[in-house]
């Protein structure tokens, strides 16, 4: 391969990347609403209508933050801020926490997903769609 194709093919490659990181940013962004059901019984869980907002995180590419609320009697709560990372090739956006796992599986404006204990339990299943 000449110097000139060799550079080529690293251009293209680069090209494609920022395509990638671009599409997940545009595809993550923004406010998600939805369910999120108690898969355990018999614990202080309740289902609840959720609010999850997402922005890019700069600098780090495929890395969003994400706040998490709750809707009580009309009242949106927040629940706090995490970091999530999204993998473009398998449409996964996760978030690692102290608490357990959060793994959704993107598919256009639709997320699906669990919240997972540390201790491999799953609590809760969370069915969200893109409003804005």
């Amino acid at each position: 391969m000449s110097r000139l194709s060799g550079t080529l093919v690293i251009f293209a490659l680069f090209v494609v990347q920022i395509a990638v990181c671009m599409t997940a940013q545009a595809q993550i962004s923004g406010t998600w609403r939805g369910r999120s059901e108690c898969v355990v019984k018999n614990r202080p869980c309740h289902d609840e209508t959720n609010i999850y907002r997402y922005s890019e995180v700069a600098a780090q590419p495929g890395w969003f933050s994400g706040t998490g609320s709750k809707v009580v009697n009309g009242q949106e709560i927040s629940m706090g801020t995490l970091n999530w990372q999204y993998d473009a090739k398998s449409h996964i956006l996760e978030s690692k926490n102290p608490n357990g796992l959060f793994r959704f599986v993107v598919d256009g404006d639709k997320m699906e997903g669990t919240l997972v204990l540390r201790d491999a339990t799953v609590y809760r299943r969370i069915h969200l769609a893109k409003v804005k």
